[in-house]
């Protein structure tokens, strides 16, 4: 004798093994290759910045006019900014990225050979943070320092 509860894990075990709905009805699971585009999705995503977005930019990024922001043309990628720029996110300014980048930031950026665009977000306002703290202790701001934190 089974009881109600013994009765729905077995049907639960049993569906686990059996044919799925979706496949039974004929719907794929997964988009057939020629469905799919031809280019990666970062080739394919543009800029959604407007030139409304430069004041906001420049105000919270400090850049206090000595660098200039442009809105990418529809064509430009962020993994190929035009020369003589970077590609910066808007999230990475409102997380505490600011300009010029502290140089004990682009020290330890050079030191781990990474741009500062590819940090995280979150990253900006957790090294901005241990700066005060390592401040705070009179402990130096160079790389060797920070990889021993990190």
């Amino acid at each position: 004798m089974s009881s109600p509860s013994t009765s729905r894990v077995s049907s639960a075990a049993e569906s686990i093994d059996s044919a799925s709905p979706v496949s039974q009805a004929g719907e794929p699971w997964l988009p057939r290759s020629e469905e799919l585009p031809t280019s990666p999705w970062y080739e394919e995503k543009s800029s959604i910045l407007r030139l409304s977005d430069l004041d906001i930019i420049k105000q919270k990024g400090g850049t206090m006019g000595k660098f200039e922001v442009v809105v990418p043309h529809p064509d430009e990628r962020a993994h190929r900014p035009p020369p003589g720029f970077h590609t910066f996110y808007m999230n990475q300014i409102e997380m505490g990225l600011r300009f010029p980048i502290p140089r004990f930031i682009a020290a330890f950026c050079r030191h781990i050979q990474l741009s500062p665009s590819q940090l995280a977000p979150n990253s900006y306002s957790f090294l901005l943070a241990l700066a005060v703290l390592l401040s705070y202790h009179d402990i130096p701001l160079i790389p060797y320092v920070l990889m021993q934190l990190v």
